[in-house]
């Protein structure tokens, strides 16, 4: 029997005082009211296109312009999820850990045990893992190296990343133990035909969790990037060719799409392209020098979540807007 007007219009009005001003659930109101749940989420859909409802967010800790970035990097780049870091007056060195702490909490809840995961290498990506936490209810990871290893310091060595986890969480480690730069594109391919490279090249393309640090901008004339091991003219060539940042050694533009250099042969790792295989990858980086990486790592589609600080997430949204 339909209801009457009046009767429903005093049926949507009790439904929201015991909603809102008593805090009975939804299932508690409609065994209230007498109705089913189907019926009082229609009297509740009526009454908020009414204009009865009148809901009001009080942004105590001025939080708000947080979310709005949040939700707009996440619609504009189709994110699964995204963390922002404030990082205000923090000086570079404090901000990264903080960015790498929220990453570490994170990764830890993402975690299940039996899982495959994958990492890269770099300072931000150590700052990560030396501050997960040990969790042995965490069991039987497998990790997987993207990359091979550089000469500057082991403590950025993906070999050594992966241990650190192995170590906090249990399980074992399939790694690249090769170098990440080749002499030549013939050595490069001659090592990744390699049974065990090989082994693990084909098997890190299908990955429940990767975890990737997103490279800095190559500036001409530089004498150094990162800690890779390049010269000044390799540099030079990457600022040419339009690199912006890289993930893996592989360095791409501000589109994203993937630079053709010298070293584009010569570097053992992943292939980009395969990240889109992997069930969930997390990029983690921020900064000034970083604006334009992440832009082009976002760009490229590489990224399922973003973890990175306020003011990088404001002027990426703002060159995004631009170009």
């Amino acid at each position: 029997m339909p209801i009457h007007p009046e009767q429903r219009y005093y049926l949507k009005l009790k439904a929201l005082y015991y909603l809102y001003e008593k805090g009975y659930t939804q299932t508690e109101i409609a065994k209230m009211l007498n109705i089913s749940r189907v019926t009082l989420g229609k009297l509740l859909e009526e009454a908020k296109a009414e204009g009865m409802i009148k809901i009001e967010i009080v942004d105590v800790r001025g939080s708000m312009r947080v979310l709005q970035i949040e939700e707009q990097l996440k619609q504009m780049f189709q994110l699964q999820d995204i963390k922002l870091v404030d990082c205000q007056n923090l000086d570079r060195e404090t901000a990264l850990r903080r960015i790498a702490f929220e990453a570490a909490s994170y990764f830890d809840q993402q975690l299940e045990s039996r899982m495959k995961i994958g990492l890269t290498w770099g300072r931000t990506l150590n700052s990560v893992i030396e501050q997960l936490p040990d969790n042995q209810s965490v069991q039987d990871l497998t990790v997987y190296t993207l990359l091979g290893g550089s000469s500057s310091s082991s403590d950025f060595q993906p070999t050594f990343l992966a241990q650190q986890i192995i170590r906090k969480y249990g399980g074992s480690a399939n790694m690249l133990n090769a170098p990440f730069m080749c002499q030549s594109a013939e050595l490069c391919q001659a090592i990744k035909q390699e049974p065990q490279i090989a082994d693990v090249l084909r098997a890190s393309r299908d990955l429940d969790m990767t975890i990737v640090g997103i490279g800095e901008e190559p500036i001409r004339g530089a004498l150094y990037l990162s800690d890779y091991p390049f010269d000044p003219a390799t540099i030079n060539e990457l600022v040419e060719a339009g690199a912006v940042g890289d993930i893996c050694g592989n360095f791409f533009d501000i589109n994203g799409e993937l630079c053709q250099t010298s070293l584009t042969n010569r570097i053992i790792s992943i292939d980009l392209k395969d990240l889109q295989h992997h069930k969930k990858v997390v990029g983690v980086g921020g900064g000034p020098a970083k604006v334009k990486s992440v832009l082009g790592a976002l760009r490229g589609r590489y990224l399922d979540v973003l973890i990175t600080d306020v003011r990088t997430a404001e002027e990426v949204l703002k060159l995004a807007e631009m170009m």
